[in-house]
C-alpha cells in the first residue's frame, strides 16, 4: 500500500507548510524458500569453500516481494551483498573488534532491486536501492533510482530483520521532486 503524507505529519510533528510531501511504503522480503505453492526464493552463497563468514564473501538473493498486510505478493526483491564485516572473529582474524559496531552483528556491502510486477492497481516499476545493510536491528540504505513510475525518485529504504517471521520489513521514504532530501529518513 502506498501513503502520501506530509513529512511533517509522517515523521516530525513540524508544521505542514516547511515540509515537502513525501511518500512511505511498507514491503516485505519473505526468505523463505517456499511460500504455498510459490516456489523460487533463493539466497546462494557465491564463495562457499571455507564454509566460514569472512571478508569478500558474496551472496545473491531472489525473493518474493510481499506488500504492507505481509501477504499479497507485489514482485520480487532481488540483488547482492559482499561481506564486509562479519561480527564475530573468523578463521583469519580479519574481524575488526575495535571499530564501533557490534561484534555479534555481520554487516554487508549490498545492492538489489524490488520489482513491482504483481501490485495489482499500485504502482508499477522498480526501485534500486545500495548500501550497508546488518543482519541485526535497523539498517538505511539509500534509494540510487528507479524505472517505471518510480523514475526520479529520491529517498531511503529503512530494513530490519524480523528473523522470527523470516523476513525483512522494508518501509521506503520518497519523493520525487528531491527538495527536501535532508528530511528523508528512517522514521
Amino acid at each position: 500500500m502506498l501513503k502520501k503524507c506530509l513529512l511533517s505529519a509522517c515523521i516530525f510533528g513540524l508544521s505542514a507548510n516547511s515540509l515537502a510531501e513525501v511518500n512511505q511504503m511498507i514491503t516485505y522480503a519473505d526468505i523463505r524458500e517456499n511460500i504455498g505453492i510459490i516456489p523460487g526464493n533463493i539466497r546462494q552463497n557465491a564463495e562457499t569453500e571455507d564454509r566460514l563468514d569472512s571478508p569478500g564473501d558474496i551472496f545473491v538473493f531472489d525473493q518474493i516481494l510481499l506488500g504492507e498486510n505481509g501477504k499479497d505478493i507485489m514482485g520480487r526483491n532481488a540483488g547482492f551483498c559482499i561481506r564486509t564485516d562479519p561480527g564475530m572473529p573468523d578463521f583469519s582474524g580479519t574481524d575488526h573488534p575495535s571499530l564501533p559496531d557490534d561484534p555479534k552483528n555481520n554487516h554487508g556491502q549490498c545492492q538489489w532491486s524490488l520489482v513491482f510486477s504483481n501490485a495489482g492497481k499500485a504502482r508499477k516499476g522498480s526501485i534500486q536501492v545500495a548500501g550497508r545493510e546488518s543482519d541485526i536491528g535497523l539498517s538505511e540504505l539509500t534509494i540510487i533510482g528507479g524505472t517505471g513510475d518510480f523514475v526520479g525518485i529520491k529517498g531511503v529504504l529503512c530494513s530490519t530483520p524480523e528473523p522470527q517471521n523470516k523476513r525483512f520489513k522494508q518501509v521506503l521514504v520518497y519523493s520525487k521532486d528531491g527538495k527536501d532530501k535532508n528530511q528523508l529518513r528512517c522514521p
